[in-house]
C-alpha cells in the first residue's frame, strides 16, 4: 500500500479499508468513494473482482505464507492508514471477521469496526450450534439443532429424516465442498456426510429440514449504531439463489415483513449487538412462524441494495463510526431487486432443467425497474470486467 502516507495528506475523512472485494464489500467502496471518502482494498485472494474499482486509493493484497505472516502482513498496511486518528475497517464475509477475531486487540487499538466491543457476541451468533441458544433467550424460534457427533446423535430419536447438515461456522466448508449444506435422507448418508467434513476438520451441526424451507427465506439486514438503536435497516426475500436451495443470493428482492424486523432487532437487542448485522430467517410452512437460521456477523452479498442516493446503509455507518450525530432512518421502503447476473445466469439454467423456473419468471427481475447490479456499474466498469475471470475460477 505505497501511496498510503501520502493520501493521509490534508485529508478530512476518515480513511476507510474495506477487507474483501467482491459484490457487498466492492458496493460499499463505491458508495463511500462516491462520497469522496479515502476508501483502501484489503484482500487476501488476488482474483477478487473489487479490487479493479476506481474508487479504491490504493490496495493491500496479502497472499501466500502462512496464516500467521498474512495477518501481520494485513496489520501493517492498516497501521499505515491509522495515523493520529483510528481508520475503519469493515469485513465483508467471514474470513474477515476471523482476521478480525484473531487480531482483536490489535485491529481495536488502530480502526473502528462495525461489530459488538465483547467479541464473544459475535462467536455466539456466528456458530449454528450455539445460536438456537441465543434464539430461544430472545424468545425467537429456530429449527431444533444438535451438534453432530456421528451415528449416536441421530440414534436417540430427537430428530427424523430428512436431515439438514451445515458447518458450525465460516464459508471454508462451501469453499470445500460447494455447498454451504447437505440434505440427508437416511442416518447412514448424514453419517457419511459428517465423516467427509471431519477428514477436513470442519464441525458440523444437524437440523431438521423446515418443508420448502429455501422458497421462503428472509432476511433483516441493519445496522446497529453505538448506542445501540437500529439506525438503517432492509427486509427481504431471497428469490433465487446458488447452489439450489441451500446458497447465497443470485436474486434478491425487498419485500418488506415486520415480523422478520421485529424478531431481528429483538435477537441482536437481547445480545447488545453493535455494527453490521444479517439475520435469516425461514417462514415455516406447518405453523407459519419465523424460525431463525443463522446469524452473519457481517455484510449480505446483497448488501448493495441498501446503498443509494436515498438510502445509503454505508454512509449512516461510516458516520456514526466516526463518531458523527447519525439518526435513525425508517426501514428500506422502496421496491428493489439486487441480481447478480453471471450468478442468476448459472443458476437459473439449473432450476430451468428442472422445470422449476421460466423465462417469463427469469426476465421478471432482468428487466423491471428498481434493479440493482451486483456488479455492473456505469462510472466504475473494470469490477464487471474482471468478475468474468472470477466467476469462471468459482464455477
Amino acid at each position: 500500500m505505497a501511496a498510503v502516507a501520502g493520501a493521509r495528506d490534508q485529508r478530512t475523512h476518515r480513511p476507510v479499508l474495506v477487507l474483501g472485494l467482491l459484490p457487498a464489500g466492492l458496493a460499499l467502496a463505491r458508495s463511500l468513494g462516491r462520497a469522496g471518502i479515502p476508501v483502501f482494498g484489503g484482500a487476501f485472494r488476488a482474483n477478487e473482482f473489487g479490487l479493479r474499482s476506481r474508487y479504491l486509493r490504493d490496495r493491500c493484497v496479502v497472499t501466500g505464507g502462512s496464516q500467521e505472516e498474512r495477518d501481520r502482513r494485513m496489520l501493517t498496511c492498516l497501521r499505515g492508514l491509522a495515523n493520529a486518528e483510528r481508520a475503519i475497517l469493515v469485513p465483508e464475509r467471514d474470513e474477515h471477521v476471523d482476521f478480525v477475531l484473531r487480531n482483536w486487540d490489535e485491529v481495536l487499538e488502530r480502526a473502528h469496526v462495525p461489530l459488538p466491543a465483547d467479541p464473544q457476541i459475535v462467536r455466539r451468533l456466528r456458530r449454528k450450534d450455539l445460536l438456537p441458544a441465543e434464539a430461544a433467550k430472545a424468545g425467537i424460534a429456530s429449527p431444533q439443532t444438535l451438534p453432530m457427533h456421528g451415528p449416536e446423535t441421530l440414534a436417540d430419536g430427537r430428530l427424523e429424516a430428512p436431515y439438514l447438515l451445515k458447518p458450525v461456522e465460516g464459508q471454508e466448508y462451501a469453499l470445500t465442498f460447494g455447498k454451504k449444506a447437505v440434505v440427508a435422507t437416511r442416518d447412514e448418508e448424514a453419517v457419511d456426510v459428517w465423516r467427509e467434513a471431519q477428514a477436513h476438520g470442519f464441525e458440523l451441526v444437524v437440523q431438521e429440514l423446515v418443508p420448502d424451507s429455501h422458497e421462503h427465506v428472509y432476511s433483516l439486514f441493519t445496522y446497529v449504531g453505538r448506542q445501540g438503536e437500529a439506525l438503517a435497516s432492509v427486509v427481504g426475500r431471497k428469490v433465487r439463489q446458488g447452489p439450489l436451495h441451500f446458497g447465497t443470493s443470485a436474486v434478491f428482492e425487498t419485500r418488506f415483513e415486520p415480523e422478520v424486523l421485529e424478531l431481528g432487532l429483538r435477537l441482536l437487542r437481547s445480545v447488545a449487538y453493535r455494527g453490521f448485522a444479517h439475520v435469516e430467517f425461514a417462514r415455516d410452512p406447518r405453523d407459519g412462524v419465523f424460525k431463525v437460521l443463522e446469524v452473519n456477523t457481517r455484510l449480505p452479498v446483497w448488501a448493495g441494495i441498501a446503498m443509494n442516493r436515498s438510502f445509503d446503509i454505508a454512509r449512516i455507518a461510516y458516520d456514526d463510526l466516526s463518531g458523527l450525530p447519525t439518526p435513525a432512518r425508517e426501514p428500506l421502503s422502496e421496491d428493489l431487486a439486487w441480481v447478480y447476473l453471471a450468478k442468476d445466469l448459472w443458476v437459473s439454467a439449473q432450476m430451468a432443467r428442472r422445470r422449476e423456473l421460466s423465462v417469463r419468471g427469469f426476465l421478471s427481475h432482468h428487466l423491471r425497474t428498481g434493479k440493482v447490479g451486483a456488479v455492473f456499474a456505469l462510472d466504475d466498469l473494470m469490477p464487471a470486467l474482471a468478475s468474468v475471470g472470477y466467476l469462471r475460477s468459482r464455477l
